[in-house]
C-alpha cells in the first residue's frame, strides 16, 4: 500500500467499514500502520498529537494515554518543528485506551527502544526525543490523514 485512497462519507467510518479498513492495513500496510491506525481509530487523537507522542505518554499499567502536545511543522522539515499545546484544551489530559490497542503499542515501544539503540550508532546527529513513531535518525515520523477524507503517506525513511 505505497499510496492508496479511501474516501469517507460524512467524515467517519461505520463499525464494519473500520473493521474492513483495519484488516486491509493489517494485510497491506506499511511499517507502523497497524499501531498508528488502531490508535487513531480508538482514541480520537489528531494526527499532530500522534506525531508528538513519546514513550512517557503511555501508562500501560492503567491503560492510559496522556495528551499534552501536538507537532507543529509548517515547513515540513523533519528537524524544524515545534511541540505546542493541542488544538483544543479538551484534548489535554489522560484518556483510557482499550487493552488490544495498548498491547500493540507496548510491543511497538519495546521494539522502538531496541531500534533506537541500533540507530544511535548509525547517526552522529541522532535526534534523541523518544518519539513513539520515529525515523531512523530519531526525528518524528509524519503520516497524513487529510481533511478531505483520503489517506496518503509520506515515506521519509
Amino acid at each position: 500500500m505505497a499510496k492508496s485512497t479511501i474516501f469517507l462519507k460524512d467524515g467517519y467510518l461505520e463499525k464494519h467499514e473500520l473493521a474492513e479498513f483495519l484488516n486491509v492495513v493489517n494485510e497491506h500496510g506499511l511499517a507502523n500502520d497497524i499501531e498508528i491506525f488502531h490508535l487513531l481509530a480508538f482514541s480520537g487523537i489528531r494526527s499532530g498529537e500522534l506525531c508528538a507522542l513519546k514513550d512517557t505518554d503511555f501508562n500501560f499499567e492503567l491503560n492510559k494515554l496522556r495528551i499534552t502536545k501536538t507537532l507543529y511543522n509548517p515547513d515540513n522539515n523533519m528537524r524544524k518543528y515545534t511541540l505546542t499545546p493541542p488544538k483544543s484544551t479538551g484534548s489535554i489530559g489522560k484518556f483510557n485506551i482499550i487493552d488490544n490497542v495498548m498491547n500493540l503499542l507496548q510491543r511497538h515501544i519495546v521494539k522502538q527502544q531496541a531500534f533506537r539503540l541500533e540507530c544511535k550508532k548509525l547517526f552522529d546527529d541522532y535526534h534523541e526525543n523518544n518519539f513513539v513513531f520515529a525515523h531512523k535518525n530519531g526525528t518524528h515520523s509524519k503520516k497524513y490523514i487529510n481533511p478531505y477524507g483520503t489517506y496518503s503517506q509520506e515515506n521519509l525513511n
